[in-house]
């Protein structure tokens, strides 16, 4: 296994999401399943929440969905304070410095913590109408990608 970041690669080699050739083509899956980590994102964007989920894939722990919007959120923090872009970003004038929606105070560990707690897209946007849904779409694609690009950069 390559490890272009050692913190990294223990984080995705010990938590929750593999990607190897030899399973389904090296799509990045959780660990010890074959079901693709698209798939929680892709059901997330679409306003399932987590329960709908795990009653849809049943082989995937709590505990991986949990790690992976964990990974997910952490990897987009510092995305923000390094690179902000048209979704989030960080500004040491607003909430001080914590990544938020562009537009808004709203952090965006907000957004994953809900996720986590198995509220659906559509309950976040109640619960916080200042972001709009196609930022909370926009930023649940990218996590998946940036997690799927770590896990196949973390396979040989």
């Amino acid at each position: 296994m390559a490890q272009t970041n050692e913190s990294v690669s223990i984080a995705i080699e010990d938590s929750v999401i593999h990607s190897d050739k030899e399973i389904m083509g090296g799509t990045p899956v959780f660990k010890r399943t074959r079901v693709p980590v698209k798939n929680l994102f892709d059901y997330l964007a679409k306003g399932y929440n987590l329960k709908d989920f795990h009653y849809d894939f049943p082989t995937v722990f709590r505990e991986q969905t949990y790690a992976v919007l964990k990974m997910a959120r952490e990897t987009l923090e510092q995305e923000a304070y390094n690179a902000p872009n048209s979704v989030f970003h960080s500004d040491p004038e607003i909430v001080s410095g914590t990544p938020v929606f562009v537009g808004t105070r709203l952090p965006i560990k907000n957004l994953f913590d809900c996720l986590a707690n198995a509220y659906s897209l559509k309950d976040f946007f109640y619960e916080f109408p200042s972001a709009n849904q196609e930022q909370l779409v926009a930023i649940l694609k990218m996590a998946q990608e940036v997690l799927e690009k770590k896990a196949r950069a973390d396979t040989i």
